[in-house]
């Protein structure tokens, strides 16, 4: 500490007077204190600001680890993508091989049912609704294809796969093989010993079983097969009154029943082999889809239903589908 005044004396060369600078105790100590204030507080600074460069020192290595380790996790993240986008694609590749199966399988079983209901008009069983609706109708087929309909469970797409992901590729592939060769393989079998099965029956049915022949109906034909002003008449046209009687013409199961357009009220026979017969304009009906009919039942009556200029009865025989001539039907058994 400074315990005197200081007095300074500043000499010029041009012989002025000497300036005196006086500096007291107090304003001497002050400054001195001030000067050792700021160079401990300096100090105090830059010992802090050494103890956090050799504290953080540690962790400047130990981020660079972090960024290194981070650009790795980065290019497997990709690699992970690709092998996801990867296997969605067997995925999905699969599951169409799956469907593509299904879809074999499916048409082997409808084949095989087919044959079932064959066998059941052959054998003269009396068919359920189901079985006689599984029959192909010519009559309804217009209509039938704009009335497809879809339906089933569904599940969103993602809990679809993530189950599929579960379950290892090699064993829902082989898994998936083995249940559509072993359902294929049974389903050929079965239908091989049905188709055997079938043919014996036929050879011992007799032929005109089936075989439509005779007048469905009496009348007069006031309509013929043919063309017929700007369209073709697919059948005769046999005019008598309202409820006169309709027969069936041989033996068969009745398929349809329904209203059908211009043809009003129609009944549709199969006939268990490459016949069918239609009964159109009928007032009323006598038979149920399913029934089994033989050759001289009443089936309907005679009526002025749908597009038709008096009472009178349409009359078709379909060769696996397609209309025919009539006339030589019916003139058989009158040889």
């Amino acid at each position: 500490m400074i315990k005197n005044d200081i007095t300074l004396i500043v000499l010029s060369g041009d012989k002025k007077e000497p300036r005196r600078l006086h500096f007291s105790r107090k304003f001497l100590n002050a400054v001195i204190y001030t000067f050792f204030f700021i160079a401990a507080a300096g100090l105090v600074r830059l010992g802090f600001y050494a103890h956090e460069i050799v504290r953080l020192r540690p962790m400047s290595t130990e981020n660079v680890v972090l960024h290194t380790e981070n650009d790795s996790l980065y290019v497997e993240l990709g690699g992970l993508h690709y092998s996801k986008d990867s296997l969605l694609n067997e995925i999905e590749t699969e599951r169409v091989s799956h469907a593509r199966r299904l879809a074999e399988v499916t048409d082997e079983l409808e084949r095989l049912e087919n044959f079932v209901t064959d066998l059941k008009i052959l054998a003269g069983y009396k068919l359920s609704k189901e079985d006689a609706k599984s029959l192909p109708s010519t009559s309804d087929a217009d209509s039938a294809s704009s009335d497809l309909a879809m339906g089933g469970a569904e599940i969103e797409t993602e809990s679809y796969l993530e189950g599929l992901l579960k379950t290892p590729q090699d064993v829902l592939g082989q898994t998936i093989d083995n249940q559509a060769v072993s359902i294929s393989k049974a389903l050929r079998e079965k239908r091989n010993d049905l188709r055997d099965l079938r043919n014996f029956l036929e050879k011992k049915a007799t032929l005109l079983e089936g075989r439509p022949m005779g007048w469905p109906t009496s009348g007069i034909v006031s309509s013929g097969f043919g063309p017929r002003g700007r369209g073709f008449h697919s059948g005769i046209d046999i005019a008598n009154t309202i409820g006169t009687p309709v027969y069936a013409t041989g033996d068969g199961v009745v398929t349809f029943k329904g209203y059908v357009g211009a043809m009003g009220k129609e009944v549709e026979i199969n006939h268990g082999k490459e016949f069918t017969t239609v009964y159109g304009h009928l007032s009323r009906y006598a038979v149920e889809i399913g029934d089994r009919v033989e050759r001289g039942d009443v089936i309907g009556y005679v009526g002025n239903t749908g597009r038709s200029t008096g009472p009178h009865l349409h009359y078709e025989v379909r060769v696996n589908g397609v209309p025919v001539n009539p006339r030589p039907y019916i003139e058989k058994e009158e040889e």
